[in-house]
């Protein structure tokens, strides 16, 4: 029953190549363009952006002059609607009053009024409202371009945790067929009586668990490829070509430090929240002052539609000055402050996570560096380890369970390298992404 299994992980390895000989060939670069042109959560936080700047837009034209026109149509036969709306279209006479006062007959009454006003000062709403919106435009931008540099870090995952899981099937198929072999082997000295059946069995059953290794190294490449090809948006077969990332590295954290705490475009985002909140302060304080405004509004009144009866116009100026409002605006004032207050503990603290996350990430790419020098080391031993003992195993001078022994170092020594490389690549990435200049 197991020879069958064995040769069905065969032809799953083989139906597997004809599917990866199919797929698109990506370079790093290629996918990089690919996905900051399709992320839906770039393209989500463009729209956000877009909105605050009509928001920004909206909060300058309350500068301009409002400009209306009112229709109005009404009928009536109650004393007072009906004399008024006579007066306004000019028939209210002594005749008038009184005869047809006491009860009218309908009177028909249609208003045409174009109406302009023209803010003076606003008690500082105007001001301080399109500086707000400025400053919550100017955040958007910031959160836009962090959005961005979040996409191209998972990016940096995705494309090399493909690149790795490749890798990782590579070895677990190489490890699979030098496993296979040995079993080939072992069974002829079995069947030449040069070795027991507990020794056949072991290296069957080593055969075994590298068949199962297969299938999970074959599962976690279907995932690797799942999760890039989310952040291309396409549902193409993927095969990375493995390029080496164009990311740098200089050995000096107070560098990056420096650049975190005034290039991060989340702290920037928070500081310009912050210039929003004082300007609601300001706002809130002004509401004590008085509110100025011009109006003018020419009015035609008439029985008939359009008619040029009881035309005029009226212009004048209006002052409102707040005396007592049940203290809300005192409250008010006390609310933004408190508000501005807690954006700047927010900062503070914002300012030590982005201290602590370049920290993390500079000594992981330092550690992941100082791995990989040792993983090239333990894979050229495991190999050397590998060959001598196979060439005395062919010679009768090992066992056979030295020699499986021997050939699952390997395979650790091969992953453990090519999972240092994605691991430096991660924390290299991350370390930009920290200082805000993961490009």
């Amino acid at each position: 029953m197991r020879i069958p299994m064995r040769g069905f992980t065969l032809s799953l390895i083989l139906l597997f190549a004809a599917a990866q000989a199919q797929a698109v060939s990506l370079t790093f670069a290629q996918a990089k363009d690919m996905a900051l042109k399709n992320s839906y959560v770039i393209k989500s936080y463009k729209a956000g952006e877009e909105a605050a700047g009509y928001v920004k837009d909206q909060a300058k034209g309350a500068f301009l002059p409002t400009l209306s026109l009112h229709q109005t149509l009404m009928k009536t036969d109650e004393p007072g609607n009906a004399a008024f709306a006579t007066a306004r279209q000019g028939r209210f006479d002594m005749n008038y009053f009184t005869n047809n006062m006491a009860n009218p007959d309908r009177v028909t009454s249609y208003t045409t009024q174009v109406q302009v006003m023209q803010p003076v000062f606003m008690q500082g709403q105007i001001y301080f409202g399109v500086k707000q919106a400025d400053m919550a435009y100017q955040a958007s931008r910031m959160e836009t371009e962090r959005a961005t540099q979040f996409t191209l870090y998972n990016l940096h995952m995705a494309f090399y945790g493909l690149a790795l899981a490749e890798k990782a099937l590579d070895t677990a198929r190489h490890s699979y067929e030098r496993t296979e072999r040995y079993y080939r082997t072992a069974k002829d000295f079995f069947n030449n009586g040069l070795i027991v059946k507990s020794d056949l069995m072991v290296s069957e059953s080593y055969l075994l668990m590298n068949e199962q290794a297969v299938k999970e190294a074959e599962k976690q490449h279907a995932v690797a490829t799942s999760n890039l090809q989310r952040l291309l948006d396409t549902d193409e077969p993927i095969k990375v070509v493995w390029t080496t990332p164009e990311l740098e590295f200089s050995e000096d954290v107070a560098k990056y430090t420096a650049l975190g705490l005034s290039e991060r475009q989340d702290l920037i985002a928070m500081q310009n929240y912050l210039k929003s909140a004082e300007y609601e302060n300001k706002k809130a304080k002004s509401a004590f002052l008085p509110s100025v405004y011009l109006f003018a509004d020419y009015q035609r009144n008439d029985d008939k539609f359009f008619g040029d009866n009881g035309n005029g116009t009226t212009y004048g100026v209006q002052a409102d000055l707040n005396l007592f409002k049940g203290f809300s605006d005192h409250n008010k004032v006390g609310e933004t402050k408190s508000r501005q207050l807690s954006l700047m503990h927010r900062i503070a603290d914002k300012k030590l996570e982005i201290k602590s996350e370049i920290k993390n990430s500079y000594y992981g790419v330092i550690a992941a560096s100082k791995q990989i020098e040792a993983s090239k080391k333990r894979v050229e031993a495991a190999f050397a380890a590998l060959t001598i003992t196979e060439n005395r195993f062919n010679e009768g001078l090992s066992k056979i369970t030295e020699l499986l022994d021997r050939e699952v170092d390997l395979k650790q020594a091969e992953l453990s390298l090519y999972m240092s490389e994605y691991q430096e690549i991660v924390e290299m990435a991350g370390l930009h992404l920290a200082a805000g200049n993961l490009k």
